[in-house]
C-alpha cells in the first residue's frame, strides 16, 4: 500500500513555511468541512486527508519524523507501538512541554466564528471542546558504547516521573535497536508524567554513544585509521584488523600511500529502517621511523642513490614543470 504523501495533499511543497502550510490547509478545510457539504461523502474524506496532513506537517516533531522516517511518529517500519526516532539532544533527565502547534479548534474558530472542531466525523459539530490535561514529556540521556549501538542493546533505566500530585521512582527496560545514530531519539508512549486525570505524557530516550578507542563512525560506515610501517607500504601486506564483529584480514598492496582508504564491504552499521549496513573503510597512515639504525641507513641511501621517482612525486614535477614552463 502506497504512503500518503501529506505535502502532495494539502498542495505544499517540503520547503514551505508554517504559514503557508496554514494557509492550504485552511483553504482545503473551508472547501471540504462537513458544515458547508452536508452529505457529500467525498468532501468529508478530502477534509480527513486534510485535517491529517496538516495534523502532521504543523507540529514540529512530526514534521521531522515524517521528513526522516515516512512516519509521524518516527517510527522507520510504519508501525504503531514500536520505537520511532528523530534528532536531539539534551540533558540526562529533564521534562518538556506538552504544548503542540496551534489546535484544530483555533483554526475552525476563525473560519467558522468560534464553532470548534470536536472531531473530523461529519456535520453537526457545535462549541469549542477542551482538550483534557496531558502529563508533561521526560527526556532521559542514555549513553552506550558503539558496539551496543552497532549490535543493539537492552538497558535498564531509573529515573523520576510524575504520578498525580506524587513524584515516583521509575524503573524501565529500553530496547535499543542496532544502527542507532548519536542523538536519536526513542520514544516510550505514556511513560511520562501522568496527571491524576488526562493522559500521561511520554519519554523520550536521548542516545549519546562513547567515544570509541579506535573507530570513528559517518553515517553507517566505520573509519579506521591503521597505521603501517613504511616497508610494509612500500612491499605490500597482510594484515588482521578488529571490526565490531570480530576480526577480518586485509591486503595491504605495494606501493600503498598515506590517506589510501581500502573498504570492506558490510562491515559497517546496519541501516536502520531498511536492509543492507555499511562498510568498514580503512584509512592508511605509512608510519615512518624517526631512528633508524646504521645499517637500514646505509639501505636507504643506497635505495635514494637509484633516484627512481615515485609515483606522487613525479606527478608533482610534472605539473610544475608545466607551470614554470608557462610563466
Amino acid at each position: 500500500m502506497s504512503k500518503k504523501d501529506f505535502y502532495q495533499t494539502l498542495g505544499v511543497s517540503r520547503t514551505s513555511s508554517e504559514d503557508e502550510i496554514k494557509k492550504a490547509y485552511r483553504k482545503l478545510a473551508m472547501q471540504y468541512h462537513p458544515d458547508k457539504n452536508p452529505g457529500n461523502k467525498k468532501a468529508e474524506d478530502k477534509f480527513k486527508e486534510a485535517s491529517e496532513a496538516y495534523e502532521v506537517l504543523s507540529d514540529p516533531q512530526k514534521k521531522q519524523n515524517y521528513d526522516q522516517f515516512g512516519s509521524a511518529d518516527g517510527n522507520p517500519f510504519g508501525q504503531q507501538g514500536g520505537n520511532p526516532f528523530g534528532g536531539g539532544g539534551g540533558p540526562r533527565y529533564s521534562r518538556t512541554s506538552s504544548a503542540g502547534p496551534e489546535s484544530f479548534s483555533d483554526i475552525f474558530g476563525d473560519l467558522f466564528g468560534g464553532a470548534g472542531a470536536q472531531g473530523c466525523g461529519g456535520p453537526g459539530w457545535s462549541g469549542r471542546a477542551r482538550a483534557p490535561e496531558r502529563g508533561a514529556g521526560l527526556r532521559y540521556t542514555l549513553t552506550i558504547s558503539l558496539e551496543e549501538a552497532f549490535s543493539g542493546t537492552e538497558k535498564v533505566i531509573v529515573f523520576a516521573r510524575q504520578k498525580g500530585s506524587k513524584e515516583e521512582n521509575t524503573k524501565l527496560s529500553v530496547t535499543v535497536p542496532a544502527g542507532v545514530k548519536e542523538g536519536q531519539r526513542l520514544k516510550l508512549a505514556g511513560e511520562g508524567d501522568a496527571p491524576a486525570q488526562g493522559a500521561a505524557g511520554d519519554l523520550y530516550v536521548i542516545i549519546n554513544l562513547q567515544q570509541h578507542l579506535l573507530f570513528k563512525r559517518e553515517e553507517f560506515d566505520i573509519i579506521l585509521d591503521l597505521p603501517i610501517k613504511y616497508t610494509d607500504a612500500i612491499l605490500g601486506t597482510e594484515v588482521e584488523i578488529p571490526t565490531l564483529s570480530g576480526k577480518s584480514q586485509i591486503k595491504i598492496p605495494a606501493g600503498t600511500s598515506t590517506g589510501q582508504i581500502l573498504r570492506l564491504k558490510n562491515k559497517g552499521f546496519p541501516k536502520l529502517g531498511s536492509s543492507g549496513q555499511g562498510d568498514m573503510l580503512v584509512k592508511i597512515v605509512v608510519d615512518v621511523p624517526q631512528n633508524i639504525s646504521t645499517k637500514q641507513k646505509q639501505l636507504i641511501e643506497d635505495l635514494h642513490a637509484m633516484n627512481e621517482e615515485t609515483p606522487l612525486v613525479k606527478s608533482y614535477n610534472d605539473k610544475l614543470s608545466a607551470l614554470l614552463k608557462n610563466r
